[in-house]
């Protein structure tokens, strides 16, 4: 796919959501989504840096400076999708989110597969890099897995990444779940969206 396709596709979707969020209450969805809203429009923690979302206009900002169109549209979808439910308190693969099973091969391969290779090193040098690379981007860790930690991603809608070691006889394998309550908040196809975000974030400074 071409950059300009890619850019076509952002901007209809992009579009889309700016519509919809102009014909929307800002009040009502920055209270179900658990957001603060000020004169200036909806404040929307994403992996802890506060964003801001003006209304009508739906221009997506954070420290002054325009988010990437992808994020734009993913905090609008947040928004407009919210419905105030609790978190689950459940991990869910994504394959079992609604939808899921539509984009889980693909999932798999742009997400859980990078994850795998980056922090693949075997005994368990690999799971010291995954660590120190998930408490630097804000992980908290949890009792899964050989190595886990859990992502704030948005005020109400976390997720997890979780890694088990590999040996000589089988490779290191890498899970993203979600919350169980995700599917309340973002549609499938931003939810593995996200989960790539962050893949790409955990494995950017892996060589």
């Amino acid at each position: 796919m071409s950059d300009a396709e890619v850019d076509r596709r952002f901007r209809a979707a992009w579009e889309q959501a700016r519509a919809e969020w102009a014909a929307a209450d800002p009040a009502r969805c920055a209270a179900q989504a658990g957001c603060g809203l000020s004169p200036d429009g909806v404040s929307v923690p994403f992996f802890g840096r506060p964003h801001l979302v003006t209304h009508p206009g739906g221009d997506v900002s954070a420290g002054g400076a325009p988010a990437h169109v992808a994020v734009s549209i993913l905090l609008l979808h947040y928004l407009l999708r919210a419905d105030g439910a609790s978190p689950a308190g459940e991990w869910l693969a994504f394959r079992e989110l609604p939808d899921g099973m539509f984009y889980a091969a693909s999932f798999a391969r742009r997400a859980e597969a990078p994850l795998a290779q980056a922090f693949g090193a075997g005994s368990g040098s690999g799971l010291e890099a995954f660590r120190g690379a998930a408490a630097a981007a804000g992980g908290l860790a949890l009792e899964l897995a050989d190595a886990a930690f859990a992502f704030q991603a948005l005020p109400r809608l976390a997720l997890a990444v979780l890694v088990w070691d590999g040996d000589e006889e089988f490779p290191t394998q890498a899970s993203l779940v979600f919350d169980a309550a995700a599917g309340h908040y973002l549609p499938a196809e931003d939810l593995a969206g996200l989960g790539g975000l962050l893949a790409r974030r955990l494995t950017s400074g892996v060589s």
